[in-house]
């Protein structure tokens, strides 16, 4: 994806700051649409050997090992396996405490942050606090409601919304349907995952059985319980249960169910540490008191 086509709106205004030398040294990225781009656009701006303007020139050495993904300079962190655990944070101590290998400055990408073990979180919290002035973070959720508070008040918070129209315009050019187009556009953060799942079959089925277990929460809680083992027969692998809580979520929101929406939240968090999605589920479903 080409970031001034998916975002031009964030892009202008990165390039105000760049101009004007106020980047800070630890954002959170909130929303998938765009942003790990935008944290490479800005560690090329960081290190390209050519700026014009403050800005990248994309063409030199350092701008294409990053948009490779294999400048020195350039640490990114990624889930190992569903979890960020406090020894790959506890890794990045070195990076926070020497200087970098082609020059003073550093850039760390931590994708996926919401999944960071509260430990992990804890252990980046005093590197966030009291930076290196060349060292820059950029941590990356889909969504901030699941990141720990204590991390979100140390960063400066960027929402990438969702470009709907071209996200929309890009599935249908690929054979998607127009009303499913809708959808994945809705639940989905990434074209290529959007582009996979419109074309499996298990898709449709699953948001029918979403749109009956809403039903039921409104009209009858006790058989809503009866219905789970219909969501998680269908989405039987991670890939597709986090499609569920998306799904969930979205059509929550469309009711305005905010202690849903609360509980859907909270749910993601308890299956992304391993808590088994029956009982994320039950929790989702089972009424306040």
């Amino acid at each position: 994806m080409k970031i001034d086509e998916i975002q031009p709106q964030l892009l202008n205004e990165f390039k105000m700051v760049l101009a004007h030398h106020h980047l800070s040294h630890a954002y959170l990225f909130s929303g998938g649409f765009g942003s790990y781009e935008m944290a490479l656009w800005l560690s090329q701006a960081i290190f390209c050997e050519q700026p014009m303007d403050a800005l990248p020139c994309g063409h030199c050495r350092t701008c294409r090992l990053i948009e490779q993904e294999e400048f020195a300079d350039l640490h990114l962190v990624e889930p190992d396996g569903q979890m960020i655990k406090t020894g790959q944070v506890r890794a990045l101590s070195e990076v926070f405490s020497e200087s970098g290998f082609e020059g003073k400055s550093k850039v760390i990408i931590i994708r996926e942050a919401d999944k960071m073990h509260q430990n992990a979180a804890n252990a980046l919290l005093k590197s966030i606090e009291e930076p290196e002035n060349d060292t820059y973070i950029f941590l990356i959720s889909q969504n901030e409601n699941l990141v720990l508070p204590t991390i979100l008040s140390r960063t400066q918070v960027i929402k990438f919304p969702k470009n709907i129209e071209y996200f929309r315009n890009t599935l249908e050019k690929n054979g998607i349907l127009r009303t499913q187009a809708e959808l994945l556009a809705q639940v989905t953060d990434s074209i290529e995952a959007a582009l996979k799942i419109g074309q499996s079959s298990w898709f449709n089925e699953g948001y029918n059985k979403c749109l009956q277990e809403i039903k039921l929460l409104k009209s009858s809680p006790a058989d809503a319980f009866l219905y789970l083992s219909a969501l998680t027969d269908t989405f039987d692998d991670k890939e597709r249960q986090k499609i569920l809580f998306d799904l969930l979520i979205h059509l929550f929101y469309q009711e305005k169910w905010i202690d849903k929406i609360q509980k859907t939240f909270k749910a993601v968090k308890m299956w992304q540490a391993n808590v088994r999605l029956e009982s994320c589920l039950n929790y989702i479903v089972m009424e306040s008191e």
